[in-house]
């Protein structure tokens, strides 16, 4: 689901996201699933992916979550990504189809970051972000040699482009003051070797305030039952 829907990303203005998650009782908040929320405590149970520690090259949370910040991305067709970052830049990704509220959940996965990159010049932009450049390329190796699968177009056995799109991000649900982070990006995943259960590497050439990154970030799939939410 998540592969496909990203397909279709596309931006939206800021004000008019705003209004599009307000409360009915409160049009200064945002509507959330879960009662996600600025300033929400999150405590995951890693057990279950622990099962998978040798395989996994994502580093598991071991304290409490502190939501500082939340993003959205609007993918169009009643699509929506919630986006809840913690001060140490993990991500808790909730996905949501024709609406916000917990019925709408899709899928949930926590990201946490694996590296940042910093292009010094065009040629080393062109790298990653030209045509055939890293991102866009059917596979991504790590510097240890772990290797992804694209996930998004997948059935395109040559480079595509990544996917450009807006995330507005907001550290005040009360206030209209945000961050506009713009992203090129592409996932990609593998199966790890004991059940196949999947690993998500999301990279992206990000630029806002005239500043610019690549930021890679690992994933794994969450269930709500292995989150508790304060």
């Amino acid at each position: 689901m998540l592969g496909n829907a990203m397909k279709s990303l596309f931006r939206s203005g800021a004000r008019e996201l705003k209004d599009k998650f307000s409360n009915d009782e409160d049009e200064d908040e945002f509507a959330t699933p879960y009662n996600l929320r600025i300033g929400g405590a999150v405590d995951i149970d890693t057990l279950p992916m622990r099962m998978h520690v040798d395989q996994l090259r994502m580093r598991l949370p071991e304290e409490t979550l502190i939501i500082a910040a939340q993003g959205y991305i609007e993918l169009g067709d009643g699509g929506f990504v919630h986006r809840y970052y913690a001060a140490n830049d993990s991500m808790i990704q909730v996905l949501t189809i024709n609406g916000v509220k917990d019925q709408h959940v899709e899928e949930i996965t926590l990201f946490t970051p694996f590296k940042s990159y910093y292009p010094s010049d065009r040629d080393e932009w062109a790298e990653w972000t030209a045509k055939d450049g890293r991102i866009g390329r059917t596979t991504f190796t790590l510097d240890d040699g772990t290797e992804y699968d694209r996930i998004w177009f997948d059935d395109t056995t040559s480079y595509a482009e990544p996917v450009a799109y807006s995330e507005f991000v907001y550290e005040d649900p009360e206030s209209d003051d945000h961050d506009e982070i713009h992203h090129k990006a592409m996932l990609y995943g593998r199966n790890l070797e004991a059940d196949k259960k999947n690993e998500y590497l999301l990279v992206s050439a990000e630029s806002y305030d005239n500043e610019k990154t690549v930021e890679v970030m690992i994933g794994v799939d969450l269930e709500l039952a292995m989150m508790k939410i304060i």
